[in-house]
């Protein structure tokens, strides 16, 4: 009896972002830093630092092929994943499975969060839809409200739905 031969392969060189450094993209009403993008991990994660302004909330969506969690480095939020509803402040971590859906908002004058997406997919859905930042600061107020035809369509490209509105 013979076995399949084993192909090893080749782990991905190591990341290493300093603080301050990172690919600075505004995405929506919020400044999301990347310090690792999928394509430097192998696809493994894409790990981001996300400034965000108070009120800020993603629409309720969901993620078919990759997790996403989140540590709050700052400020307050609501989180909502699935049918349960959390306040999370600094220190707080919360996860939500793939599958699963969810959204946040900020309630706090300014909220920071260290977010990870395993695999990594949503970073791909972050370049297509946002701008490169030109400072790393928020962005500047939108002259109107965001194409979500054009949010809804990227979102299935990369392995989403948006299934409702932001958490009110």
């Amino acid at each position: 009896m013979t076995t399949p031969t084993q192909i090893p392969r080749t782990p991905p060189a190591p990341v290493v972002t300093g603080p301050g450094a990172g690919a600075g993209i505004w995405h929506l009403d919020t400044l999301m830093t990347f310090k690792a993008f999928g394509e430097d991990t192998g696809g493994r994660l894409a790990v981001w630092e996300q400034l965000l302004p108070h009120r800020s909330s993603p629409p309720l969506h969901v993620h078919h092929e990759e997790d996403e969690a989140w540590f709050v480095l700052d400020g307050e939020l609501t989180f909502q994943v699935g049918d349960q509803t959390w306040v999370a402040t600094a220190g707080s971590f919360v996860w939500a499975p793939r599958g699963l859906a969810h959204t946040f908002r900020v309630d706090s004058p300014t909220a920071r969060l260290l977010a990870i997406a395993v695999p990594a997919r949503f970073d791909q859905f972050v370049r297509a839809t946002g701008r490169p930042a030109r400072s790393m600061t928020l962005p500047p107020p939108p002259d109107g409200p965001p194409d979500m035809a054009a949010l809804v369509g990227a979102a299935r490209q990369h392995g989403m739905d948006v299934l409702g509105p932001p958490l009110a």
